[in-house]
């Protein structure tokens, strides 16, 4: 085997990927979109409220037609108590009042409050009213009750400070920097299944249609071209996947801060940095053979595609059991995705940060986990001999048992 035609190889597949658009998009706008898309929801999520607090702040009122009796008003806060709708048609339609709510006589019984607003704003206002108009039914349910703070606590009941005990018995504050990696693991992983792995099809599909990979063939061994391939889509995908988690650094704290708990980048466990990066590398290049597996076996590039989203799908199955995974870590469902080659990189990584396995479980699911790369790697190999220069055509099931 010739490390320097690998090697040639290997720097042809990473220029020709760099240059690509995709990459340059998936690498440096996927991640400013995805901060977009942050900011526009928190945005949408907040917007409503800003506006009606903005026109509280105007001297707008809701006004309120009490027909329980169960409710006492006072001209100093947003609610205003009214008689009848006739007199205040007018406000509504020119906006001086924001709503108007009719407590019905029954409403004890059924919370029944009927909402009149301006048709163009009908739904906006079902959703926005509900906050400040809830907060003040309350308020007043509960006038009776002496002390504010006793008042707050039935409004803001229960607001968990997280500590675990150990083994030992001692009690200490969970330690949220022990979920940065599993959860910068998933998105990367993910990321990076769906987009280094999927160029790779595409090189091998693609050269196949062309015929390009017989005078490829013709200079060099298939296993030099396998490896040379690899060796430069995965160094794009790590740098790919290095710019990443710069961003993601960047942006950690705050994330920190929204979600208001304390994280700092130097209290991340080194292992769990050095577990991440090793089962990322392991991930990618089980992928990887799948690919070219799939992609030499494939007639074209198409159905090279239907047949590679069966795996990626497989991939990502630990995120839509995720609840149960957390829940019973050293679980059946926990263990048997933990030995299983297309999950098991998620799962390692998350029973590993989060569930004190003891070091003979660690080695024994990286055995497993380099046990299946290695193998993927021989049946990937194998498959492209079989199927690099078949056209037009699948190989039969004789011909494949053959190969192997």
């Amino acid at each position: 085997m010739s490390w320097r035609k690998i090697f040639v190889v290997a720097e042809f597949e990473l220029s020709q990927t760099a240059r690509r658009l995709g990459f340059i998009t998936m690498t440096f706008m996927l991640p400013l979109f995805l901060v977009f898309i942050f900011f526009l929801s928190h945005k949408s999520a907040t917007y409503a409220r800003s506006k009606l607090e903005t026109q509280f702040k105007q001297g707008k009122k809701i006004l309120v037609e009490d027909r329980s009796g169960q409710f006492q008003f006072t001209d100093d806060g947003p609610f205003k108590a009214v008689d009848g709708i006739q007199d205040y048609r007018e406000d509504l339609l020119n906006g001086e009042s924001i709503g108007y709510l009719i407590i019905q006589t029954d409403y004890l019984q059924t919370s029944d409050i009927d909402l009149i607003v301006l048709k163009n704003k009908a739904l906006g206002a079902s959703q926005s009213f509900r906050s400040p108009t809830t907060k003040m039914l309350r308020q007043r349910l509960l006038a009776d009750i002496e002390g504010e703070e006793r008042r707050e606590r039935i409004f803001d009941t229960v607001k968990f400070k997280l500590h675990v005990i150990g083994q030992d018995g001692d009690v200490q504050a969970f330690d949220y920097h022990q979920m940065v990696i599993p959860v910068l693991f998933l998105v990367i992983f993910m990321l990076s299944v769906t987009t280094a792995s999927t160029f790779l099809l595409q090189s091998v599909s693609e050269e196949k249609e062309n015929r390009t990979i017989e005078i490829l063939l013709s200079t060099i061994r298939d296993a030099e071209l396998i490896a040379g391939k690899v060796i430069g889509l995965g160094t794009a995908a790590l740098i790919q996947v290095g710019i990443w988690i710069g961003l993601a650094a960047m942006g950690l704290g705050a994330i920190a801060q929204r979600l208001q708990i304390p994280l700092e980048i130097s209290r991340i466990p080194l292992d769990h940095i050095l577990v991440g990066i090793f089962s990322l590398l392991i991930g990618f290049m089980i992928f990887a053979a799948f690919m070219i597996g799939v992609g030499a076996l494939a007639p074209n590039y198409k159905d090279a595609q239907q047949y590679s989203s069966i795996f990626i799908i497989g991939s990502i199955l630990p995120l839509y059991v995720m609840q149960i995974i957390l829940e019973d870590i050293h679980g059946t469902l926990a263990v048997f995705l933990y030995y299983f080659p297309l999950t098991s990189p998620l799962v390692l990584v998350t029973r590993f940060c989060l569930g004190n396995l003891s070091l003979g479980e660690v080695a024994m699911g990286f055995g497993v986990l380099l046990f299946f790369t290695l193998l993927s790697v021989f049946l990937a190999a194998r498959f492209f001999r079989l199927g690099c220069l078949m056209y037009n055509r699948r190989p039969s099931w004789n011909e494949i048992k053959r190969a192997l």
